[in-house]
């Protein structure tokens, strides 16, 4: 999970990531975890590593680490810029494991006056709610496909897309990301049992490193609990749950009507 706080002026990031390192082992492992950051042309703009490390047999454990960018391109509308963070895991000296994260630096806010402001500056959404599926193909919607409609949607002076109404495929999110396009991602059901958070948790996880995500969507057109209490404790319940799994977006939910 990777995070950035941008200084005002935007002329230095602090980029938080945190790394969950599983042994699947009969025995304790020792490793060190080294982070990397690179930029959008590749280069490497900064690098910390943790030694001794311990992760006991069967656990899994969160490592954070903080590196520091300095002037830092931003993710926006028009210039979509992805950094990596390159994760390695080595053990005696000798790489075991590696993962690479793409991300983006940027801010958001909510302004209930003003709208929505990225990096700062205010951002009219011009959107559509995009179902995932297309003449000819159903729902297997090939990649370039996928791209092939954002680019279009851009031509028409579109920059922001609601999934509807389950979660969009990765293959979606990472064009939105290329391109720049600014995403509701939307849960499928509302509810606050086991199974119906697991599925909320399972898409965030999932989708929280997506710079193009802007805002969560905890459920569509539930008209059974519109503008009722029942409607309104669910709701509260999900987006605090939400909250608690990324403090740095916000969450909405799709209401069509029932407001009396």
């Amino acid at each position: 999970f990777v995070t950035s706080e941008v200084a005002a002026g935007f002329g230095a990031a602090e980029v938080t990531a945190r790394a969950t390192v599983a042994n699947d082992g009969a025995a304790p492992a020792i490793f060190d975890l080294e982070q990397t950051i690179l930029g959008p042309d590749g280069r490497s703009l900064a690098t910390r590593t943790l030694t001794g490390l311990t992760v006991a047999a069967g656990e899994r454990t969160e490592f954070t680490t903080v590196l520091p960018v300095a002037q830092p391109a931003l993710w926006s509308v028009e210039t979509p810029q992805l950094h990596r963070l390159v994760t390695v895991v080595r053990a005696g000296g000798a790489e075991v494991d590696r993962y690479e994260t793409p991300f983006g630096i940027r801010t958001l806010r909510f302004d209930p006056d003003h709208g929505f402001f990225l990096n700062g500056r205010r951002v009219t959404l011009k959107g559509v709610n995009l179902h995932q599926d297309h003449a000819g193909v159903g729902t297997a919607v090939p990649d370039a496909l996928i791209e092939f409609r954002l680019r279009r949607l851009r031509e028409f002076g579109c920059n922001a897309v609601r999934t509807a109404h389950e979660p969009p495929s990765p293959a979606f999110l990472d064009a939105c990301d290329r391109i720049g396009f600014l995403v509701i991602d939307e849960n499928r059901l509302m509810g606050t049992s086991p199974e119906q958070l697991g599925q909320l948790e399972a898409m965030i996880r999932r989708d929280r490193n997506h710079p193009s995500v802007i805002l969560w969507s905890v459920g569509n057109e539930e008209w059974r609990i519109e503008g009722n209490i029942l409607g309104a404790r669910i709701t509260a319940a999900m987006q605090a749950f939400a909250r608690r799994l990324d403090p740095t977006r916000r969450s909405t939910v799709a209401i069509s009507g029932g407001w009396g």
